[in-house]
């Protein structure tokens, strides 16, 4: 079998796009565009491949895995330059070349696969990745010969009424011998007012060498569509997020309503989960088999194990939650935060760069930041962590089986032993050996009749007596 390279396109500026951010690193589906493009070429196995960067090349190339060879095209001079940049950096390689562009994210591997075996199978010089879409308008279109051989691409501006009624076009997909692109691109010129170098002449000059031009129509004109402006980008994403979510429920996942329900392409989901209406699965979210995820959840880059439930408006950012687990509703676990097998997170709690022990229950309106919680504790409702002085940050340590009462505020830093007791209401600035009983309050009073002095007081219009100071 012969040798492949693949070359992707990405040095355009994307002024259409209005951005300061180049296009290629423009988001589809979670991810950069450059992104889809590199992780469907890669399932071909390639030989090299190489990007072609122009514009803020520093910052695409951060993009890039190490073994993605960067040409860079100091002038953008058109596609017929930066394709010969990549020819020329590809000098001796024989085999098969495959290009793209940046801004083309949802081709799919089979359809890559297809362009390729028909390219081999027909020993064409070039063979050329087409469409039909319903609308072909301002497309270069196909033009072949009696025997289906491709004889011309012509621009939709250059086209007579004859061409335009073609609907096949240019996609901007090619696959090339090698040995015959260079040479080919050698010889076109910038024939036009932009003064720009275009590839479609260098198939013109295969063609006129009397050199094998083939093409190949994509059956679905969606997944060749181009990234060019914001309106296009929202259509592809729109696309992009059917096909996840279409893959999801194949593989066993219950979407109860998939429109409403936003995942990204990084993200995997387990047989059996049951994701609500309304939620949100980003990044590189991992959620486990059997879980629930409520309505109007968030999930950012969470890793979730088996069992799970994770209530109604939920937010999880950057953290774990361990198997058979309960989360919510309402409640926050914010980045670096690892919660253990079988915990509970109650109403409106929230949890922030801490680890919480296995078993753990962790009551309604309670704050954990910067704490190591043990296994099978207990926070109470309205307990929190005081864990800034307004300079630092600092830890609380709250040891297995420590129990923390209701309305407790835990000074940082300070360390709960294992087994002890925290009353309720109390305010604990010293550590609790294991086994003791912390409590920090004042001595209740009770004083009698106040009441109604309080209420005769108001029925004569004075004011509210005054308890006496303690």
């Amino acid at each position: 079998m012969a040798a492949l390279a693949c070359v992707v396109l990405a040095a355009g500026q994307g002024i259409r796009m209005k951005s300061r951010l180049p296009k290629p690193l423009h988001e589809l589906c979670g991810r950069p565009m450059i992104d889809h493009v590199l992780d469907t070429l890669a399932e071909l196995k390639p030989d090299r491949t190489v990007v072609v960067l122009g514009r803020e090349a520093d910052e695409v190339r951060q993009r890039l895995d190490e073994g993605i060879e960067v040409v860079e095209q100091p002038e953008q001079l058109g596609t017929g330059h930066a394709a010969r940049c990549a020819a020329e950096a590809l000098a001796g390689f024989e085999g098969d070349l495959l290009l793209t562009c940046a801004d083309i994210p949802l081709l799919t591997v089979e359809t890559l696969r297809g362009l390729i075996d028909h390219h081999r199978a027909e020993g064409a010089a070039a063979t050329i990745l087409t469409t039909e879409p319903e609308d072909a308008t301002g497309y270069g279109r196909i033009v072949r010969g009696d025997a289906g051989a491709v004889t011309a691409i012509v621009e939709h501006r250059d086209a007579d009424e004859q061409t335009r009624g073609i609907r096949e076009i240019n996609t901007s997909v090619y696959c090339f011998d090698a040995r015959a692109l260079l040479p080919a691109l050698k010889r076109i010129e910038p024939a036009n007012v932009q003064g720009e170098y275009y590839l479609t002449d260098a198939i013109a000059a295969l063609v006129g060498q009397g050199k094998p031009v083939c093409a190949l129509v994509a059956p679905d004109a969606d997944e060749v569509m181009g990234i060019n402006t914001r309106v296009q980008l929202a259509e592809a994403e729109r696309i992009a997020r059917d096909r996840v979510r279409q893959r999801l429920m194949l593989e066993g996942v219950t979407l109860l309503d998939p429109p409403s329900t936003l995942i990204d392409a990084g993200v995997t989901i387990g047989c059996d989960t049951v994701v609500h209406p309304g939620a949100q699965l980003t990044g590189e979210t991992s959620v486990g088999e059997d879980c629930v995820i409520g309505a109007g959840a968030t999930l950012r880059g969470a890793t979730l194990g088996d069992g799970v439930l994770v209530r109604d408006s939920c937010v999880i950012s950057e953290s774990s939650v361990g198997s058979g687990s309960v989360v919510g509703p309402f409640t926050y676990v914010r980045e670096g935060s690892e919660i253990g097998d079988g915990c509970k997170l109650g109403s409106s709690a929230e949890v922030n760069r801490s680890r919480v022990g296995s078993g753990t229950k962790m009551q309604h309106f309670s704050y954990l930041g910067d704490a190591e919680v043990g296994a099978s504790c207990n926070i109470g409702a309205g307990a929190v962590t005081c864990n800034y002085d307004g300079l630092v940050k600092h830890k609380t340590i709250i040891e297995d089986g420590a129990f923390i009462g209701s309305n407790v505020t835990l000074i940082a830093p300070v360390r709960i032993g294992a087994g002890a007791y925290v009353a309720a209401g109390s305010v604990i600035a010293k550590d609790v050996p294991a086994g003791a009983l912390g409590v920090s309050r004042d001595r209740q009073k009770n004083l009698e009749g106040w009441v109604e002095r309080w209420r005769q007081r108001r029925s004569r219009g004075g004011g509210r007596p005054r308890p006496p100071h303690r």
